[in-house]
């Protein structure tokens, strides 16, 4: 009997081996174009890990320690992680037997009235005492259809799509931590030269209000004068504003109160290059991308699954034990007891469910394989406009520049002719206003080339796929 037994469970161990339900997960096509719309430059900076650390900048550096460590966002991403990892230990465990043991002190009486009792002599027969037992009981499904295997197969997906979106989570962070840094200092340059402006209307208001007193020039003159005064208060008045909103951003992404947050100000020059490769480069760059594949992977092991349900499912189950009313004679070989057997069952009328369910899977499968081409998509229009963000500034950087050296040349002149006495100091304050302006635009540009930099980081994966991904942080 122990030798079919055994027979049996080889047996089954074959055929479970024989088939797999379901179609077995091949990657799509990406079908990413040859190159980008916006002309990528193809020498830079290559992204890391820690891409951050390229510009050697220690305020941005510890700024991003700081919300790697705090931010409940990748703790909530960790957690995620864990969850789908038990999962999977979960998932992996019915792949084995299982195997219990359990002891039992039961006190029984037998009826004296039921159909069962057995009748001596025209008197029924009791039984009264305590029974103790000690029992192990095995079970063990046979993978027949692939469908345990399936689920492995799905819970390890799941596994890899949590670890995938952790690191979409962490590229996310890095990217808005750094661009928020780079705002506030892009605001703390527009102060200063909102300031110098804010400072060269004064003084015109000062020359309008002496020359008008003196009738040497109109109401009209006065009160342009004034109005472009109000306006630079106006400004100034309102950026800081717009620097406590940056700041309050920045406080919240790396987890401390926006009070004591403090920064130093730092003048911002032209952001480095960075190589933005090849579009087909965004599968080993981006984690997102990887992680829709990872649910896509998922997907298609569940229709595997859900086919498996239209077939028998078998399930070997066994005991073996001892039984005795006395304890002393429990463990003997007349109290020894034991069943085993296969058990089989096959689903014959469900109502649909498990057709609807197989559809479901499928559709399932549809949707995931959309995802992924909608977020490649998406992908590729972020260096796009990345690209195009960087481009387009540089190109205006340029003209302002150009600006700013004629006008600083015009300042000039008007400034000689004022030591002359050619002109009016107003006429100087009124040559002062273009090449303050630039320098106010140049700020705002300088800000919008390092967030497009940020943009473009984020855009590229953040050096998920580089070499050092293994490092730790």
């Amino acid at each position: 009997m122990n030798a079919k037994f055994v027979l049996t469970l080889l047996m089954s161990a074959a055929l479970a081996a024989c088939s797999t339900l379901g179609p077995n997960y091949q990657a799509p096509a990406a079908n990413a174009p040859e190159a980008y719309r916006a002309a990528a430059p193809t020498a830079g900076a290559e992204l890391q890990r820690d891409w951050w650390r390229m510009f050697g900048d220690a305020q941005l550096d510890a700024l991003e320690a700081q919300a790697l460590q705090a931010s409940p966002t990748l703790a909530a991403a960790a957690a995620r992680i864990e969850r789908a990892r038990a999962v999977y230990g979960a998932t992996r465990a019915d792949e084995l037997p299982r195997v219990e043991v359990g002891a039992s002190e039961t006190g029984l009486r037998t009826s004296a009235k039921s159909v069962t009792t057995p009748v001596l002599g025209g008197q029924p027969i009791t039984f009264e005492g305590w029974q103790t037992g000690v029992q192990a009981t095995l079970g063990w499904e046979i993978d027949l259809w692939g469908r345990v295997k399936r689920q492995a197969e799905a819970a390890q997906a799941q596994l890899d799509a949590s670890s995938l979106d952790a690191a979409a989570a962490r590229v996310a962070l890095t990217a808005d931590v750094a661009a928020a840094y780079w705002q506030w200092r892009a605001l703390a340059d527009e102060a200063q030269a909102l300031q110098r402006l804010r400072d060269s209307r004064a003084k015109a208001f000062q020359v309008a209000q002496t020359r008008f007193d003196a009738g040497a020039s109109t109401t009209q003159d006065l009160e342009r004068v004034r109005a472009e005064l109000a306006a630079a208060d106006a400004d100034v008045a309102d950026l800081p504003r717009r620097q406590a909103l940056v700041l309050n951003q920045l406080a919240a992404l790396t987890g401390q109160p926006a009070a004591e947050l403090r920064l130093q100000a730092a003048p911002l020059a032209t952001p480095p290059q960075i190589r933005a490769g090849l579009p087909s480069e965004l599968l080993q760059r981006r984690p997102d991308l990887a992680q829709s594949l990872a649910q896509l992977h998922a997907a298609t092991a569940q229709v595997g699954i859900a086919e498996a349900a239209f077939y028998p499912s078998i399930r070997l189950t066994g005991s073996f034990g001892y039984q005795s009313k006395d304890l002393s004679d429990l463990v003997s070989a007349p109290a020894r007891l034991y069943n085993f057997g296969p058990s089989i069952s096959l689903p014959i009328f469900e109502g649909g469910r498990n057709k609807a369910n197989l559809a479901g899977a499928k559709a399932q499968v549809d949707e995931s394989l959309a995802a992924f081409r909608g977020r490649m998509l998406q992908a590729l229009r972020e260096v796009d406009d990345a690209l195009a963000e960087l481009q387009g500034r540089a190109a205006v950087v340029e003209a302002q520049n150009r600006t700013l050296a004629s006008s600083g040349q015009a300042l000039a002149v008007a400034r000689s002719r004022y030591d002359k006495g050619a002109v009016s100091y107003l006429d100087v304050t009124e040559a002062e206003r273009t090449p303050l302006t630039t320098e106010r635009a140049l700020a705002q540009l300088r800000g919008a080339q390092w967030a497009a930099t940020a943009q473009l980081v984020k855009a590229l994966g953040g050096g998920w796929g580089s070499r050092d991904e293994g490092a730790g942080g």
